[in-house]
């Protein structure tokens, strides 16, 4: 810290005196000083360097602080519509909101893990599950055959058998996972070609834009938002949520 604040005196101090140069003197003056600030900047590089890592910073604090304010004013859409499917008890203290792809490495990675968390924490979890299929159009029609799975009672079972699969996700792969996992078959192709699931998916699009999800998996615990495969950050936050429910 003290090695950052020696640093910039040098350089504030320069640049002090290039503004105090334009109001009295002119542009050789000018030159001068711009060619002092320059030669001390490729003299210490890492001043430049510690500069941008600080911007970086600030600009993800300030898209934090503008995802937690989303996420309260949008905290019905995402852990309450009658549309999404979940795991856990509907009173859990702490629910955790997941944003996945079906051909997502990390969220194919953490499904069990995710799967176990109301178990895991005694019942003190809910998981809620969130299609958003950004990754091909194999990704949507799978985000949509595990929708119709849910008129059937089956999302859980499709949820975890399409996680599960190497397959591409064909039209053919998609029946055979269905038969799989015990659905009528013709009810559930008369059911994905319901335009309620594709609006859903669009819905939850732009959730993810609005609260800054842009990646998955995503999570949403409690008022933050993390992206990838951080398994001990989870499990920070839901320790967090539980403690401060009591």
């Amino acid at each position: 810290m003290y090695r950052n604040v020696f640093l910039a005196l040098p350089l504030s101090a320069l640049l002090l005196s290039s503004a105090c140069a334009q109001d009295s003197s002119g542009p050789a003056d000018r030159e001068v000083t711009e060619q002092i600030v320059r030669e001390y900047l490729l003299e210490n590089p890492e001043v430049i360097e510690e500069a941008l890592i600080a911007l970086q910073e600030k600009r993800e604090a300030e898209e934090a602080e503008k995802s937690r304010i989303a996420i309260a004013e949008f905290s019905d859409a995402l852990i309450n519509l009658a549309s999404d499917y979940s795991i856990g008890p509907e009173d859990a203290p702490v629910t955790v909101v997941e944003f996945f792809d079906y051909r997502c490495g990390p969220c194919r990675a953490s499904m069990e893990t995710v799967n176990a968390l109301p178990e895991r924490y005694d019942g003190k979890v809910r998981v809620v599950f969130k299609e958003f299929p950004i990754l091909s159009p194999e990704s949507r029609k799978a985000a949509v055959a595990a929708l119709a799975a849910g008129r059937q009672g089956k999302y859980v079972e499709m949820h975890q058998a399409l996680m599960r699969s190497p397959s591409e996700f064909t039209d053919d792969d998609l029946a055979d996972i269905a038969d799989t996992v015990g659905l009528d078959l013709d009810q559930w192709r008369e059911d994905i070609e319901d335009e309620d699931f594709r609006e859903q998916i669009n819905a939850t699009y732009t959730l993810a834009e609005t609260i800054g999800a842009n990646a998955t998996p995503t999570f949403v615990v409690g008022g933050e938002l993390f992206s990838g495969l951080r398994l001990p950050k989870l499990d920070g936050l839901i320790a967090e949520g539980i403690a401060e429910a009591g």
